[in-house]
């Protein structure tokens, strides 16, 4: 009789610790004597703390899952907003050109033209850009610095400044031109002292 009840105990803790191992794997086992290995406690205590146990670690899971999924969705709306502003800024760009094309821009999209070259410029200082990204920046930063009266009168200036140089180069050159056969005068001035003979022999070689 006893050798029967030890049978069917044995049969009955190896199916709770098949249980145990298909619903957590790795949980405590327990032995044929009823005794929990490093753990003291009934067979009913053991199930139900490696129940809890899978239990917070789902929930966990889940947590960890859901704040995941919140990023993501974060991420995607974030991405959503900037493709909406890049938009309505190339649409709005556009619209300045045609303005200035017809001569018609007014003072208040002037000085929205030099508020967004700042804006660009801060934030190519301070962003890390794809290449795709920095060609779009300086393709909109080129075309507002072409149509910024700040930059047209740059461009101005230096040609005026270029202009000046030339013509200083110029007339430096035409300071030091002289007569080749007198090194030093002003074309058409005879050097002091010279004598009859010289002016009476180049009036004949200018009548032959």
């Amino acid at each position: 009789m006893s050798t029967f009840t030890n049978s069917s105990q044995l049969h009955a803790t190896n199916a709770v610790n098949s249980l145990l191992s298909s619903l957590l794997p790795g949980a405590r086992k327990i032995n044929a004597k009823g005794k929990v290995r490093a753990h003291k406690g009934s067979k009913a205590q053991l199930i139900d703390y490696n129940l809890k146990k899978r239990v917070e670690i789902q929930e966990r899971n889940l947590m960890k899952i859901k704040k995941n999924e919140k990023k993501i969705q974060k991420r995607k709306i974030q991405s959503k907003k900037n493709e909406l502003k890049t938009l309505a800024q190339s649409a709005k760009l556009q619209n300045l050109e045609k303005h200035k094309l017809n001569g018609t821009l007014t003072k208040k999209e002037k000085k929205y033209l030099n508020a967004l070259i700042e804006q660009n410029t801060s934030i190519a200082k301070s962003w890390e850009l794809d290449q795709d990204n920095k060609d779009d920046l300086l393709e909109v930063q080129n075309f507002i610095l072409k149509n910024s009266s700040s930059h047209k009168n740059r461009v101005r200036s230096n040609k005026r400044r270029s202009k000046l140089k030339e013509f200083k180069t110029e007339l430096k050159d035409s300071s030091v031109i002289s007569d080749h056969r007198y090194a030093g005068l002003t074309p058409g001035l005879a050097p002091v002292g010279l004598s009859d003979e010289e002016e009476s022999s180049s009036e004949e070689e200018d009548d032959y």
